[in-house]
């Protein structure tokens, strides 16, 4: 019988056996305090406590806008919009990947706002959560995206990765882990003529 999505533990032991496992799969490690606030950042944003509130004239509030009233914030104030530009934009480039694909906005934009939130974060008297996480998760938001996407894809019901989905991510981000995901399928992602895979 196969195991059902949901458990009997709590959303932070599911979500921290699913962390767990896609970091042994991807062969990525990490502080054992950055490891902490990604499981954290999982269950706030499933239960949709971390995802800020959508502007009025906007589905969603877009990150530029959350990144210039930071800066432009008081210092406390400041922390709060980062820490919250940089964990949405972590949530979304790897929980919802997939459809990003062909909108206005897309991965790189997360991935550049992201870690700049964190990267600046780290920088920031009284922000930081334990020392070096900010600027581990600015450091390597696309390892850690790529993370929560493999604990989205153990986490759905049904559905199988698009491999045209997949490509179109590798070609978007170089991704190392769409690159072993297309290997796994038999296929070797090529470098389309004229186009630098970033």
């Amino acid at each position: 019988m196969e195991r059902g999505v949901l458990s009997q533990g709590t959303p932070m032991e599911f979500f921290r056996e699913q962390l767990t496992r896609a970091m042994e799969h991807q062969k990525i490690s990490t502080s054992a305090f950055t490891e902490w606030y990604l499981v954290n950042l999982l269950a706030a944003c499933v239960r949709g406590d971390a995802l800020p509130a959508s502007e009025p004239g906007y589905d969603e509030t877009p990150l530029a806008l959350l990144y210039v009233r930071a800066i432009q914030a008081s210092r406390v104030e400041r922390a709060r919009l980062l820490r919250l530009l940089g964990d949405t934009a972590l949530f979304v480039s790897g929980f919802f990947a997939d459809s990003l694909h062909r909108h206005l906005v897309d991965l790189d934009y997360y991935r550049v706002l992201g870690g700049r939130a964190y990267a600046r974060l780290s920088l920031e008297e009284g922000a930081v959560v334990t020392p070096g996480v900010f600027q581990e998760l600015g450091d390597r938001f696309m390892e850690f995206a790529d993370l929560l996407q493999e604990v989205s894809e153990a986490s759905r019901v049904g559905t199988p990765t698009s491999i045209v989905k997949l490509y179109e991510r590798w070609l978007e981000t170089g991704s190392r882990r769409a690159a072993s995901l297309l290997a796994a399928q038999g296929i070797c992602p090529v470098q389309p003529v004229g186009e630098r895979v970033q």
